[in-house]
């Protein structure tokens, strides 16, 4: 690796974590210590940590897609139809194929779906490629790896089971994404790595290595916890139902599922740690290392499991950890979001274009972020209980506002505000001032964006195989 690539073409390593809320990140103030790597990266000279950053949106297929593309909900559409069968349109560019034409290799592995051709969020990535772990041994790219998963599956995994939905993948991507870094790191062009670590998405089952981790001070033994968290998200159709009737947990078993997730939020932790570890020892410290998450997930908070319905900060507020990028420390109390970092990274990268939201946060420390919800579907929530309340939820598309003391919600049939930590209570009447001062601030965000309404040209429909929709379905989306 030659002196001048490193200094002015960095490589980029990013990896986007799977639901881990900020609530529950040590880097970002948890009592429990679930993010030790995050934190050792974070206090290195060249490490931040942005406690305060938001992503765009409540779940993968839209925050994902704001994430490679610098742009919001509205502009990119995908997920907006709360189905994800709008791809990405052809007219929106992708950092990816920005850094591509620059003579960047630009590659993806990705457990997810929703990352891949269907949705048009594999544009721009020379090397992309979908890992699915029912076919993992069948996969040149990740057999491998899943050899030796299944030497370590005692540790890194359940032990011996059938049962798809109790094994990670985690392992399997750690194991296939060391050798591509070799791969990328032994050429001279620069390369941009994007990866999304499947952990700790629910059902939330930890490995042998981590399951006891937090288990000393609940009420549940580690087996029990675990049953307990297969049990309530089975199924989609079981999740719907336990919120329909209106998450009826005690708070044993609210301590319990929190259990199971912290640990899985370590096990990711842990594969951050090993990736940043491996990346050093390859080029000694010359790439950006960006470690984030696409959203969060809930426990009831305003009615609602996992991620669902809801712009709730322990949705969108995520960890962000930035290694090797000079000159946004100043940034680091601020409220910034997903689309800041991405325009930092382009800007640094010398591949700005007019499309970035957001801001350069070595320029500008933001002081609110933008997330949206789309299309919101009550009906398999009414089938499973004609009664659910639906009346407080937005019926509409919504955005969010949100800066360090309030967030401004705003959809087509109503608006909201609320002081924070209170996500509950609406004080909108009781502030109008301050309604109307965000109402205004969000008016101007949005001024000159290209704002799609679903009315633009045609850009056909995501089709995703039936291997992809039985992977989406053990996430529970289907």
């Amino acid at each position: 690796m030659s002196e001048d690539r490193s200094e002015d073409r960095p490589n980029v390593v990013w990896i986007t974590l799977e639901s881990v809320r900020a609530a529950n990140a040590s880097v970002c103030g948890y009592d429990r210590e679930t993010t030790p790597n995050l934190s050792r990266i974070a206090e290195r000279p060249d490490g931040v940590s942005f406690p305060n950053c938001f992503s765009q949106s409540m779940w993968t297929p839209a925050s994902s897609a704001s994430i490679l593309t610098g742009t919001y909900l509205s502009e990119h559409r995908v997920g907006y139809d709360g189905k994800a069968e709008e791809p990405l349109p052809e007219d929106v560019a992708t950092l990816p194929g920005l850094l591509r034409e620059q003579g960047y290799r630009t590659a993806c592995l990705t457990p997810s779906s929703y990352l891949s051709e269907a949705t048009g969020l594999d544009r721009g990535f020379e090397r992309h490629h979908l890992f699915l772990l029912r076919k993992a041994f069948h996969d040149a790219e990740t057999r491998r790896g899943a050899l030796r998963y299944l030497l370590r599956s005692r540790s890194y995994g359940p032990g011996f089971s059938l049962n798809v939905r109790k094994h990670n993948q985690t392992y399997v991507m750690q194991e296939t994404l060391k050798p591509w870094l070799d791969s990328l790191s032994s050429d001279d062009p620069p390369f941009f790595l994007y990866t999304h670590c499947p952990n700790p998405h629910l059902p939330y089952t930890p490995p042998r290595k981590w399951i006891e981790r937090f288990t000393d001070d609940i009420a549940y033994s580690a087996r029990e916890a675990l049953e307990l968290s297969l049990e309530t998200y089975d199924s989609r159709d079981r999740m719907i139902q336990r919120i329909a009737d209106g998450c009826p947990f005690t708070s044993d078993e609210w301590d319990a599922l929190r259990a199971m997730y912290d640990a899985e939020i370590a096990y990711a932790d842990e594969f951050v740690g090993t990736l940043f570890d491996h990346v050093r020892k390859l080029d000694a410290g010359k790439t950006l290392f960006v470690v984030t998450a696409d959203h969060g997930d809930l426990f009831g908070e305003q009615g609602i499991l996992g991620h669902n319905l809801v712009l709730h900060d322990h949705l969108t507020n995520v960890p962000m950890v930035v290694s090797g990028l000079d000159g946004i420390a100043g940034a680091r109390d601020s409220v910034v979001q997903h689309v800041d970092v991405t325009r930092t990274v382009a800007e640094r990268l010398g591949v700005s274009h007019e499309q970035f939201s957001g801001v350069d946060l070595r320029e500008t420390a933001p002081d609110y972020a933008l997330s949206q919800r789309g299309v919101p579907h009550f009906d398999e929530y009414l089938e499973a209980d004609p009664e659910f309340d639906v009346s407080r939820y937005h019926e509409t598309p919504v955005t969010a506002l949100r800066t360090d003391e309030f967030k401004y919600l705003k959809g087509s049939d109503r608006t909201e505000l609320f002081e924070l930590p209170d996500e509950e209570t609406d004080v909108g009447d009781e502030r109008p001032a301050v309604r109307d001062r965000l109402d205004g601030r969000l008016e101007d965000a949005f001024h000159g964006m290209t704002v799609r309404d679903g009315t633009h040209e045609n850009n056909g429909t995501a089709e995703y195989s039936a291997a992809m929709e039985q992977q989406l379905a053990d996430l529970g989306y289907l």
